[in-house]
Order: C-alpha cells, then structure tokens, then sequence
C-alpha cells in the first residue's frame, strides 16, 4: 500500500481548511443533497464529502456509508487532493498504489473510487467529494463533467459564495447534467408525497418517444403506463420506501412507448424529507432506458443456453480447468464417458481423472509449462489413458488448449472415448496379419512351382498344357500385385510403412530396376532403355521402396506401349533436384481422367485400360512412397503421342568417402586399413582396390573400433605403432570380442616381426605379419587366403519354414548348387544348430512353436555368426533388418531374385 504524500502547501492548507469552522459539525442537508445526487448520477451506493485534515479524512456528508472518518494514511482522498484533476480509480486491484489497502482487502471494499477535489477560496484543496463502489466501474464522460459540476456546488456551499454566483453555479450544473442523464438516456424526477403529484423532465418525454416537455403526473398515472401485471410490485416497493422499509427505491418494470411497443426503464430514487413524525415529504430519482441493455443481457443468456445445450449435446467431452488443475466445467458427455456427475467432478483436480503415470505427472505438467512456455500436452492433441470412476482405464484422444476469460487463465480439454476405434483397428491390424500371411504364405508356392515349370523344370510339356500353365502363372502374378498392393495401401494409410533411407547412387538402382523388370517388358514386346547416366549421383531414399516406385512406373509404360516400341529413361539433374523420367508412345491418360490419376482405386473407364488389368492402387501407393522420401512425382500425357511419368528427389551433396557397409550394385569384399600414416593408408587402399576390395581407413584404434562396430569387414590390416593404443593390446582387444574374434587380421608394420614373437605364446589367428615396405603380392595373397572359400564345398542351407510346399519350391531353385535342410518349428531348428554347422538361415517369422525371430541371437552367437536371411509373409522393422544378411517378403520375390540373393549371402557368384 502507497501512503498519500504531503502537498507542499500543506500548513495554508490546513489553515484554511480549520478556517471554515465546519470539521465535526453536524449534517447539513445542502450537503446531503448534492451527495446523493452524486450518488445516482454515478449510480453507485456510496457519495461522500470527504475533508483531509491532519490525520484523517473526515466526512460531512455521507450517503451509503455509516463511518464518519478514516486514517489520513489509508485514504484515496490524500491521494486526490494532489492533484487538480479527477482521481478515478476504476479498479483498485489493479492500481499497486491501492491493491493492499485495508479500504479495498475489507470494507468497505472499495473497487470503484472517483473524486474531484474541493478548493478553498484561496486555491487550497481541501478534500473530495468522491463516489465509490465495491464493483469495478468506468466513468463515462458526461458523468466526469457532472461529478465536476456537484464538486463546485460542494465548494459554494464550504465557502459561502454569493447568491447570485450560487445560482449561477447551479444553473450551469443543470445544464450538464442535463447532458450527463441525455447521454445515459436518463431523467430526473421529483416527487411531492404530499400532493402525490410527480414532476419529470423533458427526457421522459423524450423516452417515451414524444415532443421534450416537461411532465407532471399523479402515481396512478405513472403506475398505468406499466403492464397492469407490473403495477402492483412498483406500488409494493414505493410504500416500503416512504415507510423507511428500504432505504432506496430501485425497481425495473416496463412503460409503454408512443409507438406501442414496450420499453424497459430502471427506476431509482430517495427520500430526501420527512416531517417530524418520519412521514416522507419529498423523493427524488432517475428514471434511465434500460432497453439496449437488456435485450444485450437477454442475447447474452440466450447464447450461454444455446453454448450450454451444444456442449451438452456434442460426442466429445468437454472440461475447463484453471491454472491449479481444478475443474470449473464438466458436460454431458464427459459424464457418460468418465462415469462421474458434474457435481462430483467440479472444484476437484482433474487428476481424479487420470491413472498412474499422469496422475502423479499432472501438477509437473501445468507447472512446467505455465513456468516456461513448453508444450508437452497443451497445445498438442495426442493419445493418453483416462480413468473412470469405477477405477477402470480406457484410451482417449485428449486436445487441449489454452484459454483467457478476462484476467483469468484457464485450460480445455476435448476428451473422446477411443476404446471402439482401438478395438477395431487392432482387429483390423490382426486381420491385415492373417491375410498378410494366409495368402502369401500359398501364394508363394503357387508362383515359385509355376514359375519352375514355366521355366522348364518339368522339361517340355504338351502345348495345351504349356499353355494352361502360362495363364495360370500370368493370373497368378496379378493376383500377388492385387495382394501386395491392397497390403500396402494399408500400411501406408495406417502410417505404418517403415522407410530405411540412406545416401545411396541412383544409377545402381536405376540399372536394377531395368534389369528386373526387363522380362516384364518382353511379354508386351518393350524393350527399356536409359538416357542420362550420371554415376555420381545421390539420393537419400529407400533402396528398395524406390525399386518399388521404378518397377510400377516401368510395368505401366510397358503395358500401355504399343508393340516393339522402346520406353525411354531419362535422367536430368539440376545443382539441387535429380529427376527420373518414364515416357513411352502408348495410348496416354484421357484429359478428364488425369485429375484423378493418383487417386485410390483410379482407372480410366477406356476399354484399353481396363484390358490391361491392374488394381488401381499403383500410382497412389507410388505417390505416397515417393512422398514420404522427401521427393515429388507429376506426369505430362498427350495421348497416342507422349506420356512422361517423373519423379524428383533432392541431390544428396555428402562430400566424404563412401563409409563401411555402404552397398554397391557390384558388391564387392571390403578391408578395414588401420593406418595413421595417411600416405601409407592410401597406398595400402590403392593397392586393395586394384585387387578388387573396397576400403575403408581408421587412423586410430578408437575409430576403428568404432567402425567395427558399426560395419562388417571380410579382413582387417593393422599397423602396430598407432597414436592412440598398441596395435598387440588392439589384437588382443578384438580376440575378446565375439564381433571380432574371427575377424582375418593381416598387421602391416615397421615392427611386424617383434609383434610377432610378443604373441608367439598366444592363440591369437593373424593370417600373415607384413614388414614395410609394402610387399603388394604377398598382402593380397594374405588377403585371399583370408577370405578364400573351400572351391570343393556346397554350402549347406537351413531353411526354417514350416509350409512343406514352400520348403519344396525353394529346394528345387537352390538345390542344384546347395545342400538344404527344412526345420518346419522353432524347436527342430534349435536341435539341427546344435548337430552341424551352416553357411545360410532362410528364416519364416511365423512358425507353430513361436517366432522364427527367437533364433537369432543363437544364429548370431555362432563362431562366426551363421548368416541369415528372413522369408516370409509379412514385412520386417528397420532394428530387425539391420541384424540380418537380406530380408525378402513372400509374394513380392520371383525366384530369381530368391536365388540371387542367397546366392549373394553365402559367396557364390
């Protein structure tokens, strides 16, 4: 609280001010008058005269408050008499000078103050008189001016100024306040109990839509002008005003307007005589329009109904709670899904709601980020557990938003009650699973036995039957893309596609994709050629999502392309964008079609189109692919003349060496040179690749371990004398690890031979030990020994898969040049490990006993690790296939690229 200062004047102040002679005298009712005028010009309950002397504030004059005096120390006036002009205080709590005063924290809890200070003749200002209220209030103009013009009658009456200048004073005060009830669509009245006659001014008539004149009417006469169903509560409430019943009269009725219509009034007025026995002489009052206001209020109620019928009628829950988690609003439907009436919700902490863990995380919530801004779930629409009042859980989508009522900050929450939606989707889920694998699954050995016998496996066949066979395998591979694509179309709408995206060369990938879509092409006598090579080029995409994307856009232009003709790939590139072309000479998209071309399900109705098959899914699962890269995709068609499908991806601008694991369409072993000497590392690297190895160089032992870690190398050359550890305590270190226990270690070194007899003693495998200079014949032969295979071994397969007639399928593409075993459960794979050794695990994730997954740490933990290849029905997560040698998806692989990649696994090429 901010105690008023002292004027500077303060001792001629006082001196005039006890000059008067008028501190502690008794009422007067030239004084009452004015205050009570104040009081209903302001409309508030309280008007006083306020003087400030010494210590206090002292009143002569008071309407609506039964003190006499406060401290000086306390006072609003001390603050007013400071200055010339109007103190207005509209709202004290939120002035710092007043906030804490004992005035606004008690009563009479003063929220509202105005007060025009009152001069002396000589200047002084001696005290207020000020209006005041316990509700915020704004002071409107023409009340300012007439505030000010009962200030100055205040001061004629405290200085006994002449007559005529009274008259005068108070001539011009009627004048405003004559503006002052104008502009607040007011007047005033007076009223003689004695006659029972009542005067108004010209206002009412003016109110009452007719010419300004003044009226004189009797009570009957004013009581008629209301609804005869309103009369007798405004005569009830004037008779306990006259007998003293109520102190003031205040009534809203309503008065018929010239026109017709009714219009609402506020009627308020005192009674300022009585006789001696307290009969009541004299009353006067304000009658104010009070139409707008309530027809504004009537607007606003009906709003909150129609707000309150909504809330109480919409599916989703709706709360509102403030800064402390307390709940101020509970509809009708947060009832139904949490279980709980309003009544038993509003005024707790939402926690009540909440199961464990936010139940204990609610308040940190709040607190973190009222305190600092950050969003963990306001402002951010996700998925949490909610708790009924029976203490069951259930899931919900909870959006909450943040919200400010005036000065109050409160929180929404939009709660739905997902249970249904996480039921069906996880139906959905194990559905998409059963198909996933139920059709795959046969689909596989369909396709793999007709694909064998197509390819002469049964040797020559009669040529109805070769002919039954080559419908039954072309059904069959639209039956796979039916089935592939529906599938997809899933994932991708489920979020659920999974991407590995890597820096990769697209010209690799490019000539994969001709290669294997190549014989696609020659069924409809197209051949594929491509334009614009540009072997350093790089993408950050999916490698085989892209293939994905190629292998739909080369099988459209091949089915849409007249015969013999050639489909054009053309590869441009800008500083940023790298873009893929696919143009063929076919039939081309309709103009009224082309709008819709990516859309789900989407075929030309032309008779052309609908010969060719397909399902409609390609191009928007294509779409979705290359979106989801980071890339773009368009066509241009003009029918029968050129049609260019195209796709975008930005340039990857990586400047660094290839790093290890990095695959090449031409895969080839890779070493790990440890060398801190760069010239000899790049000798050592030169000399590899001129042997057919790529490389990778680590200058220290910390950064070969962490590329060990991270990649796979065939062999690994070693220089003992390394800035950061011994190259011997190195060896030792890989020897201990089952990563590296096997790993081929050829030390190249000035001290190679004294390395050699310090791990004379021990069982440590270093293929050879290498004195520089370099002697290039005898490191690559070291190298080839290291990585050579027996010439006269057939690697041995074990294929974990319990269809007998994918097993079948599989043995006759790889028998002929590999020995395979079937474990058909879990359990048999587990005993055949523990009885032979195995160059190649072909794993099915669903098998009888549990998941073909559960072997990998045993197939890992063999010395070395027994390579593996996942086949099965379903698509694998990136952390899994990064653990094993390939991962193909039953249905998508044709045979060759089954037995190119087994081959590729166990090193036969």
């Amino acid at each position: 609280m901010l105690e008023p200062d002292i004027p500077p004047n303060e001792v001629s102040r006082l001196a005039a001010l006890h000059g008067l002679k008028i501190l502690d005298t008794p009422p007067e009712e030239r004084f009452d008058r004015l205050t009570r005028l104040a009081r209903q010009l302001v409309g508030v309950p309280i008007a006083v005269v306020s003087l400030v002397d010494t210590n206090r504030q002292w009143f002569k004059s008071c309407q609506g408050l039964d003190a006499t005096e406060t401290p000086r120390s306390i006072s609003f006036c001390g603050h007013a008499i400071l200055e010339d002009q109007m103190l207005v205080i509209s709202d004290a709590l939120l002035d710092a000078r007043f906030v804490d005063n004992p005035l606004v924290c008690g009563a009479p809890h003063i929220r509202f103050y105005a007060g025009q200070p009152l001069k002396a003749a000589d200047g002084s200002r001696l005290g207020t008189l000020c209006v005041i209220d316990s509700r915020p209030h704004l002071l409107t103009q023409a009340e300012r001016d007439g505030l000010r013009d009962l200030a100055l009658l205040v001061e004629n009456e405290l200085n006994s100024l002449e007559i005529n200048e009274s008259v005068c004073a108070l001539q011009e005060s009627a004048a405003r306040l004559n503006l002052a009830l104008a502009a607040s669509n007011s007047s005033m009245w007076d009223a003689n109990l004695t006659t029972g006659r009542i005067a108004l001014d010209v206002h009412w008539s003016e109110m009452l839509g007719e010419e300004p004149h003044e009226t004189e009417l009797s009570f009957e006469q004013l009581a008629q002008l209301a609804p005869p169903e309103e009369a007798p509560y405004i005569k009830k409430q004037l008779a306990a005003t006259f007998k003293g019943e109520k102190k003031d009269y205040r009534v809203e009725h309503q008065v018929r307007h010239r026109l017709g219509h009714w219009i609402w009034i506020e009627s308020r007025g005192s009674v300022i005589a009585r006789d001696a026995a307290g009969r009541a002489l004299r009353m006067i009052g304000t009658n104010t329009d009070i139409t707008e206001r309530n027809h504004a209020v009537r607007a606003q109620h009906e709003n909150e109904a129609r707000l309150a019928a909504i809330l109480d009628n919409v599916l989703d829950g709706i709360v509102t709670i403030n800064e402390q988690g307390v709940v101020e609003s509970f509809n009708k439907s947060a009832e139904k899904i949490f279980g709980y009436a309003a009544a038993e919700v509003i005024g707790r902490n939402i926690k009540m709601l909440m199961p464990e863990p936010y139940h204990s995380e609610h308040d940190g919530y709040l607190h973190n980020f009222t305190s600092t801004g950050r969003k963990k779930i306001i402002g951010i629409g996700r998925q949490v557990v909610g708790r009924r009042r029976d203490g069951s859980t259930f899931p919900m989508d909870l959006a909450v938003s943040e919200m400010h009522l005036g000065d109050k900050r409160m929180f929404s929450g939009i709660v739905r009650d997902i249970t249904e939606r996480v039921r069906i989707e996880r139906m959905k889920s194990e559905f998409i699973s059963t198909v996933s694998h139920e059709l795959r699954t046969p689909l596989t050995s369909i396709r793999g036995s007709l694909g064998l016998i197509v390819g002469g496996v049964a040797g020559t066949l009669p040529a109805q039957a070769n002919s039954l066979i080559d419908i039954a395998h072309k059904n069959c591979e639209r039956l796979i893309l039916l089935v592939n694509d529906i599938l997809d179309m899933e994932k991708i709408e489920a979020g659920k596609m999974e991407f590995q995206s890597a820096p990769i060369e697209l010209l690799p990938l490019l000539k994969q994709a001709l290669e294997g879509n190549r014989s696609y092409g020659e069924q409809f006598g197209v051949s594929f050629e491509l334009s614009g090579e540009s072997p350093e080029l790089k993408v950050h995409v999916d490698a085989n999502r892209l293939q994905q994307v190629l292998a739909n856009l080369l099988s459209n232009a091949a089915k849409f392309s007249p015969q013999g003709d050639t489909v054009l790939i053309v590869v441009t590139a800008d500083r940023e964008r790298v873009r893929v072309a696919i143009s063929d000479h076919g039939c081309g998209i309709p103009a009224p079609f082309q709008s819709q071309i990516f859309q789900k399900f989407a075929q030309a109705d032309a008779s052309d189109t609908r010969k060719k098959g397909g399902t409609g899914l390609g191009l928007s699962i294509t779409r979705a692919i290359v979106e989801q890269m980071g890339g773009r995709i368009g066509f241009t068609s003009e029918p029968n003349v050129l049609t260019t499908f195209w796709i975008e991806f930005p340039i990857c601008l990586e400047t660094t060496p290839r790093i290890a694991g990095e695959k090449r369409a031409d895969i080839r072993p890779r070493v790990l040179i440890c060398e801190d000497d760069q010239d000899v590392a790049s000798l050592l690297s030169m000399m590899l690749e001129q042997a057919g190895l790529d490389t990778d160089i680590a200058s220290s032992a910390m950064q070969a371990k962490q590329l060990l870690t991270l990649h796979g190398y065939a062999a690994m050359t070693l220089d003992l004398g390394l800035p950061d550890q011994s190259g011997i305590s190195l060896i030792r270190e890989l020897r201990s690890n089952k990563q590296t226990a096997n790993l081929p270690i050829i030390v190249v070194s000035a001290n190679a031979d004294k390395g050699s007899k310090e791990l004379n003693a021990e069982a440590f495998s270093v293929v050879d030990w290498i004195v520089k200079p370099i002697d290039k014949d005898r490191l690559t032969n070291a190298l080839q020994r290291a990585m050579a295979k027996l010439p006269s071994s057939r690697p041995r397969v074990l294929h974990i898969e319990d269809d007998a007639d994918i097993f079948q399928v599989v043995n006759t593409i790889v028998g002929t040049w590999a020995d395979m075993d079937n474990a058909s459960s879990v359990s048999d794979a587990r005993r055949m490990l523990k009885d032979r050794r195995y160059d190649l695990a072909i794993l099915d994730i669903g098998l009888p006993d549990g998941s073909g997954m559960e072997l990998l740490p045993e197939l890992n933990s063999e010395n070395p690790p027994v390579p593996v290849m996942i086949f099965s029905a379903n698509d694998i997560k990136p952390d899994v296939g990064m653990k094993v040698a390939a991962s193909l998806v039953k249905s998508r692989t044709d045979n060759a690229h089954l037995l190119s990649t087994i081959k590729r696994i166990v090193g036969i090429h």
